[in-house]
C-alpha cells in the first residue's frame, strides 16, 4: 500500500528558513507564501527610512518587501543558526548595506522575532540599531560613535572589501588620513577614528596608550572584524604595536608610519611640557604657539611651504578645538609613553614600516629599529618626506598597501 503523502505544516524553523531562502533571492511571491494573510511587520526607526513602520497584511507586505532594496543595497549578510522557540524563531545576524539614497555605509547587528502558525509567519519585529540607521540615511558621511569604557570614540566607515583601521598621530584627527581613502576606498573598507582627545572622542581620567590599544581591540572584536590590516601613524603606529602584541589574532597586516618604539627622550621632556603647559593655560596666543611650533615638526619644511592654505586651515581648526583634550592626549602619547623595543620581539605579524627621511620628531633611525626587531618586517625610507608621510606622500602608502 502506498504511503500517504504528508499534508503537516512546516515546523516554526522550516518556515522561517524558507521564507529567508526566498527573500535572499529576492523572490517576494515566493517569500509572501510563508506570510499568513494578517502578518504584521513592525520595524521601529526614522520614518525617513523606507522599511520602517507598523504594516499588517500581505499587500502591505508585498510592498514592504518589493521597498526594500530600494533603500538598500547588501554588501555583507551573516546569519547565526535560527533558534527555535516555537511558536516563534529567533534570527540573529550582521548586515553591511549601502544606503541608496545617500551612499553611506550602514553596518550592524540585529535580532528578527519572527512568529508562527501553521507553517506561516504571522508577525516579524526586528531589533537594530535604529540611531545608526537613521545617521546613514540623513548624511553620506554620517558622525559615527561609541562609549568603549567610558570613552566616546568617533570614526568613519566607508568602502568595501578587507578592512583597513588607521589610527592617526598626536594632534590630527581621522581626516588625516582623506588623501589616502581618495585613492583606496574602492579597494578597501576602511575605518579612521579619532583618537581619544581628538576630534570627536574624548577622553577619560588616567587613559594611556595600553587603554586605547584595549579599547581600539574590543571595539574590532564586538564588531566581529576578522583579519585587519592596522595602519597606525606616530603615536598611532605605537597604539597599533601594542594591539599587535596583545591581540595578534584580530590582524592579518601590520603597518607602521612615521612610529617609534621608544619612551620620548628626556633631552625632549621639559620641551614638551612647557607645551602642555601652555595648552592647559587657555591662552589663545600660547596654544596658537604650540600648534604653529608642531606644524615645524609634524611636516617636511618643503612641503609645508608648498602647501600655505592647508597649513593656516589645519591651526584654525585646531584653535577651534578643545585645547585641554590635546593636553591630555599629549600626556600619554609623550611625556607618560613607555619603552616597548622588548614587547616587538614577541609580534609575528607581517609588518611595513615607513619611514620619512626629513621626519623630525622620529628620524628614520626609529623606524628602523623597529624593522630590526620585528621578525616579519620589512622598512622603506621615503625620500623626502616629513613626520606625515599619509598626508605628504599619499601615495607611497598606497603603493604599500595595494601590493
Amino acid at each position: 500500500m502506498n504511503a500517504l503523502l504528508s499534508t503537516s505544516p512546516l515546523s516554526s524553523i522550516d518556515t522561517v528558513n524558507a521564507y529567508l531562502a526566498a527573500f535572499s533571492e529576492h523572490n517576494i511571491e515566493s517569500a509572501l507564501q510563508y506570510v499568513s494573510e494578517n502578518a504584521i511587520w513592525h520595524i521601529d526607526g526614522d520614518p525617513i527610512l523606507k522599511t520602517v513602520g507598523i504594516v499588517q497584511g500581505k499587500a502591505a507586505i508585498r510592498l514592504w518587501l518589493q521597498r526594500f532594496p530600494e533603500g538598500f543595497q547588501p554588501i555583507d549578510f551573516k546569519l547565526e543558526p535560527l533558534i527555535d522557540a516555537t511558536p516563534d524563531v529567533i534570527a540573529i545576524g550582521h548586515f553591511r548595506h549601502r544606503v541608496v539614497s545617500t551612499n553611506a555605509i550602514a553596518d550592524g547587528d540585529f535580532i528578527i522575532r519572527f512568529t508562527t502558525s501553521n507553517g506561516q509567519i504571522t508577525r516579524y519585529q526586528i531589533f537594530e540599531d535604529s540611531h545608526m540607521l537613521s545617521k546613514t540615511h540623513h548624511s553620506n558621511n554620517p558622525q559615527l560613535s561609541t562609549l568603549v569604557n567610558g570613552v566616546e570614540y568617533g570614526w568613519d566607515d566607508q568602502g568595501e572589501g578587507s578592512t583597513l583601521v588607521l589610527l592617526h598621530g598626536l594632534f590630527l584627527d581621522r581626516t588625516f588620513w582623506n588623501p589616502l581613502l581618495n585613492s583606496i576606498d574602492k579597494q578597501f573598507r576602511c575605518v579612521t577614528f579619532d583618537m581619544p582627545g581628538h576630534g570627536t572622542s574624548g577622553w577619560r581620567e588616567g587613559l594611556n596608550l595600553n587603554d586605547i590599544a584595549n579599547d581600539i581591540a574590543l571595539w574590532i572584536i564586538e564588531n566581529n572584524i576578522n583579519k585587519v590590516t592596522l595602519v597606525g601613524h606616530s603615536q598611532g603606529g605605537i597604539i597599533a604595536l601594542l594591539i599587535a602584541a596583545k591581540y595578534p589574532q584580530l590582524l592579518d597586516k601590520l603597518v607602521l608610519v612615521n612610529t617609534s618604539a621608544r619612551a620620548e627622550s628626556s633631552s625632549h621632556m621639559t620641551l614638551w611640557r612647557e607645551r602642555q603647559s601652555l595648552l592647559l593655560s587657555l591662552d589663545k596666543k600660547n596654544i596658537k604657539r604650540v600648534f604653529e611650533d608642531m606644524q615645524k615638526v609634524k611636516y617636511a619644511s618643503l612641503w609645508l611651504q608648498a602647501n600655505p592654505i592647508y597649513a593656516m586651515e589645519n591651526i584654525n581648526k585646531q584653535m577651534k578645538a578643545d585645547a585641554t583634550m590635546f593636553a591630555h592626549a599629549l600626556d600619554a602619547a609623550v611625556i607618560q609613553r613607555e619603552d616597548i623595543c622588548e614587547t616587538l620581539k614577541e609580534i609575528k605579524v607581517n609588518t611595513i614600516v615607513l619611514a620619512g627621511t626629513e621626519d623630525i620628531a622620529t628620524p628614520p633611525a626609529h623606524g628602523e629599529e623597529i624593522a630590526r626587531l620585528l621578525p616579519n618586517a620589512s622598512y622603506y625610507a621615503i625620500e623626502k618626506a616629513g613626520h606625515s608621510i599619509p598626508l605628504e606622500m599619499p601615495e607611497a602608502l598606497v603603493n604599500v598597501l595595494t601590493k
